[in-house]
């Protein structure tokens, strides 16, 4: 059979519910017309409680919306003064930014662009781990004498394989 009244579920407490069936006998109402009329007699507490969610919704949505228009109108001043500090040091630092520029602009002499040239065409040697570089001119002297070559030493008690 269909009713026009909402049905939902409610879970209890095990205490709640041996009162409400206890409560239930002694009366000779059903557990659900109880709940019902207890319900009922609250509805007016409803309604107020209703009514101050909702404004409390309200103003919560009217304080987020004040709070991001003040953060807005910080960070505008925020971003107005360092502006401002930015132009002083604009104007501290031009003098310098000029006499950079002037050093930067003059022209090489005959002698320092040759000897620009020259580096820039050989690379720089690479540094090796142990901290050798390579320098032709001492690979030169050590392959021209015999004097610093040492033959390699013969091992003494060699295992060989397979023979003796």
């Amino acid at each position: 059979m269909t009713t026009i009244r909402p049905r939902i579920t409610v879970n209890l407490e095990p205490v709640t519910a041996l009162q409400l069936k206890r409560i239930s006998e002694l009366t000779g109402n059903s557990q659900s017309s109880m709940i019902s009329e207890v319900l009922e007699q609250a509805a007016p507490v409803f309604e107020r409680l209703i009514v101050v969610l909702e404004a409390a919704e309200k103003a919560k949505a009217q304080v987020k919306e004040q709070s991001i228009e003040r953060l807005s109108d910080a960070q505008a001043r925020i971003e107005a003064q360092l502006g401002l500090v930015l132009d002083d040091f604009d104007r501290a630092t031009a003098p310098l930014l000029v006499e950079v520029e002037k050093v930067r602009r003059r022209r090489r002499t005959g002698a320092q662009a040759g000897a620009r040239t020259a580096a820039a065409a050989t690379p720089p040697t690479p540094i090796s781990n142990r901290g050798v570089r390579y320098d032709p001119k001492a690979t030169k002297d050590i392959a021209q004498s015999p004097s610093r070559v040492r033959p390699k030493a013969l091992k003494v008690g060699s295992k060989s394989r397979g023979g003796e």
